[in-house]
């Protein structure tokens, strides 16, 4: 079932069935409320006002390029692109005033799911290309389907993703037990860029086994598996799958107030980050004609 309201002066849509509740509106193409069986499994902007300020990027799409790109640049095809900054040197999440700021279009297709798309016009936000990005959530029984689209008319970068954050009922995510299926981390510089180099999962970043969080945490790990990760948490479970090559891990320690430092975790699909000024890393790039087409299920238990 699918129905509509106002959040604030953006539309609302809320799809749902016995399972599952999910709430989006279309700015950013927001997720703002995620319940299963009637229990709040989202931290979740709670005014219009926050939402549109965007500050830790809650249960936001994210585009052009999710993650961070290192000096705001890079090389494609022989030619240098330089991107606004918005994290010190870098570009984060796209670049200033990107997607998760704009309101998107929204068709409800065949009733059962929800398809926000928008264009990005060739330049914005220093990206080459006029590139139509598209998210539809979807429900089956107890899982949330994220399924990410994209086309270009010219060559260009590509690597969305959603950024929930996820609460199984904890006062603290680091109270939560995690299991990521991973070959290695990205070792990373005091800015988080990546030196190109992939780590053995030791120490901290040992989640072969279930375990609890206990440290925080803003790292991306190399998938094994598109059985991605599980969190456990108050005999609540929730497992990530995806096809997406890596899963940025982020504890939500430098959340924004009124949301609460610790309190949700959030767990990102992606591509590397930095990856167009890392040949060894997956490519992201879109070419005219080609279809962009990942997914990412969140399956509650």
């Amino acid at each position: 079932m699918i129905t509509k309201d106002l959040f604030g002066p953006y539309d609302r849509y809320t799809l749902s069935n016995e399972e599952l509740e999910v709430s989006v509106i279309t700015l950013g193409a927001t997720v703002v409320s995620l319940k299963h069986k009637g229990q709040e499994r989202a931290v979740c902007y709670d005014n219009p006002s926050d939402a549109l300020a965007g500050h830790g990027f809650l249960c936001k799409a994210v585009g052009r390029y999710a993650n961070r790109i290192g000096g705001a640049a890079f090389t494609l095809n022989g030619k240098r692109y330089e991107l606004p900054a918005n994290e010190h040197a870098n570009q984060l999440h796209g670049g200033p005033n990107s997607v998760d700021k704009r309101v998107w279009k929204v068709e409800i297709l065949e009733g059962e799911a929800l398809c926000f798309s928008i264009t990005m016009p060739d330049g914005d936000n220093g990206y080459p290309g006029n590139l139509t990005m598209s998210v539809t959530y979807s429900l089956r029984g107890s899982v949330l389907r994220v399924d990410f689209g994209g086309e270009t008319d010219q060559t260009t970068v590509f690597a969305p993703t959603v950024h929930p954050y996820f609460t199984l009922g904890g006062a603290s995510c680091l109270q939560a037990k995690m299991q990521v299926n991973a070959s290695g981390h990205l070792e990373v510089n005091e800015e988080l860029i990546p030196s190109g180099v992939v780590l053995p999962c030791e120490g901290k970043f040992d989640f072969s086994t279930l375990r609890e969080v206990c440290e925080n945490l803003d790292d991306c790990f190399v998938l094994s598996s598109e059985h991605a990760c599980t969190v456990e948490q108050n005999g609540n479970r929730m497992e990530v799958w995806t096809d997406f090559p890596a899963l940025q891990i982020y504890t939500g320690a430098k959340l924004h107030a009124p949301y609460q430092a610790n309190q949700g975790i959030a767990i990102e699909p992606e591509f590397y980050p930095d990856s167009p000024n890392h040949p060894e890393f997956p490519s992201t790039v879109l070419n005219p004609g080609d279809r962009f087409c990942k997914y990412v299920e969140y399956r509650f238990f």
